[in-house]
């Protein structure tokens, strides 16, 4: 690779504010495309916690974010909008819905070491039940900050230097894991 990727996720830390979405989103089309070109609002009521953090998750792979965040990312590119109403707390932090439009290329299994399931689906494809590392090609990576894998068009993945930004601005609730150590078990 020529640039050091990381995967963005939750830290799981109980104080912080876990959502449970409200909207009807179909999950076969999310897999598939992620929330790219969604135009509504995705309602989200706070189901745990006691704190809101910068990133607000919610147990399906759709990325919501503060606007600290989002001022942090204007300097990398590569991201849309969508709005977010939050029920059941008041908020003193204001959240919005984000994608990634950069694009890095195909998955590579054989260099991730990935295992499929012997069955497949109405697509005829199997599903991916692990992997040692998360690689891509990246000879057609298109040199954004914040990319998706096609494979993977909801897993929010950045460069170094957005970690770097992100961790200055003491940004909370969000865990960083590089690339090749993600979806190895420890």
């Amino acid at each position: 690779m020529t640039a050091n990727f990381f995967v963005l996720s939750a830290t799981f830390k109980k104080k912080w504010f876990w959502g449970k979405v409200l909207t009807e989103i179909d999950v076969g089309v999310l897999a598939q495309k992620g929330m790219r070109d969604f135009s509504g609002t995705v309602s989200v009521e706070i189901a745990e916690g006691s704190v809101p953090g910068d990133f607000l998750w919610v147990g399906l792979p759709i990325l919501i974010v503060s606007s600290k965040v989002l001022n942090i990312w204007k300097h990398f590119g590569a991201f849309e909008t969508y709005l977010v109403d939050i029920k059941g707390r008041s908020m003193c932090t204001e959240y919005s819905g984000a994608v990634f439009v950069g694009r890095g290329g195909p998955f590579e299994p054989e260099k991730s070491k990935a295992v499929y399931s012997k069955s497949v689906d109405e697509q005829g494809k199997r599903a991916l039940m692990k992997h040692e590392g998360m690689y891509f090609d990246d000879s057609q990576w298109d040199g954004s900050d914040l990319i998706t894998i096609d494979d993977f068009p909801c897993l929010p993945i950045v460069t170094e230097p957005v970690v770097k930004a992100m961790k200055d601005a003491k940004i909370t609730n969000c865990k960083y894991t590089p690339l090749e150590e993600y979806g190895i078990l420890k």
